[in-house]
């Protein structure tokens, strides 16, 4: 574990874009713990909430019509945030993905001697509705921490010289063992349990949805926003399994507290990384049965992480384990006294901090 230190910087900003589960705010947690003076901006606190709908969907309208949005959106966000640059002076920026930071400021950030670090969720190179310039914002940063040995090479292509590897781990303090109330049984007791959006009908939503199907028949619950509506018309099999309801952090801890397997399957802009959602389901103490991806060799060489290929192995194994639940259990155990040995956001932050 990273040891705390009395010894406190100067300002260091961390921007996040996420709600639900807002990785860059614990993210923010454990650079305090490190020993920064921290402070935390969600780039939608920076402008009204009527918008957030229509700059969720501006990229289905006409293209001049989209960039007319986009631009407006993205203008408010940065004149937002160099105000609050101005008046708060931070020497050090981590940026979650890309923030709708522009270019433009992050020049400003630098020119005024702040260091800009992009720590990813998503491939920059991956064509993102919304994120228009990431690829821009990554470029331009100081340093880079990347979470998935796929997307190093692309990178290291452009000229990134500055590649910081590093999973994206799990903060204990949110996610850990709790004895379930009521309530929490009534609304998340499973076999199975997913959470996770549906990504509209496109090919990430239909992967999903074809691999979570082969667990219908089975106590499965599947937490999900709206955008599994386009979905079930085609996976109708899943209608008995969904429920509308997206979960917050705490919700999704106590979730895993109800339940015994969580099925991990990963968005296709995934090429090894291994997903945060691992990190914290093991961290709850749920079993992971999680979609094999390459790097979880390389952060869990003993193979305390159970991994499936493909649909039927991920039916078969979690039937399996549903009738071997102490082997399940054993196998879980050991899992979390590695995460939390090795895989907290405070030890990995510590690393990072190190090597920038």
């Amino acid at each position: 574990m990273t040891k705390h230190t009395e010894k406190r910087h100067e300002l260091t900003w961390v921007l996040g874009e996420q709600q639900l589960g807002p990785l860059e705010k614990y993210f923010a947690s454990a650079l305090e713990i490190n020993g920064h003076n921290v402070r935390f901006h969600n780039i939608h606190d920076l402008y009204p909430n009527s918008w957030r709908r229509l700059s969720s969907y501006s990229h289905r309208l006409p293209r001049k019509y989209d960039n007319a949005l986009s631009l407006k959106y993205i203008s408010v966000v940065n004149q937002s945030i160099l105000e609050k640059f101005k008046a708060e002076k931070p020497s050090l920026i981590f940026i979650y993905n890309d923030c709708l930071i522009t270019p433009e400021t992050i020049d400003h950030f630098k020119k005024n001697d702040a260091r800009i670090i992009t720590f990813l969720g998503d491939d920059p190179n991956y064509i993102q509705a919304g994120k228009k310039t990431f690829l821009l914002t990554t470029l331009n940063s100081d340093a880079v921490i990347v979470p998935d040995t796929g997307w190093i090479p692309g990178l290291k292509m452009l000229g990134i010289k500055k590649l910081i590897f590093s999973p994206i781990g799990t903060d204990p303090g949110i996610f850990h063992p709790v004895q379930p109330s009521e309530t929490d049984l009534r609304d998340f007791s499973s076999d199975v349990l997913f959470v996770g959006t549906g990504y509209y009908l496109n090919a990430w939503g239909i992967k999903r949805a074809q691999m979570l199907s082969a667990l219908s028949d089975l106590n499965f619950k599947l937490f999900g926003d709206k955008q599994w509506l386009e979905l079930l018309p085609y996976f109708p099999e899943l209608k008995r399994n969904f429920v509308n309801r997206t979960l917050t952090a705490g919700e999704v801890n106590r979730a895993c507290c109800c339940s015994k397997i969580y099925p991990v399957v990963v968005n296709s802009g995934v090429i090894n990384g291994v997903s945060t959602r691992i990190f914290d389901s093991i961290a709850s103490g749920i079993f992971v049965l999680a979609e094999y991806k390459s790097d979880l060799d390389l952060l869990f060489p003993d193979g305390e992480i159970e991994s499936f290929n493909d649909r039927d192995e991920l039916r078969k194994k979690a039937k399996y384990f549903l009738t071997n639940e102490n082997e399940m259990k054993e196998r879980t155990s050991k899992a979390r006294e590695i995460i939390l040995k090795k895989y907290t956001l405070d030890k990995l932050v510590g690393d990072i901090l190190e090597q920038i």
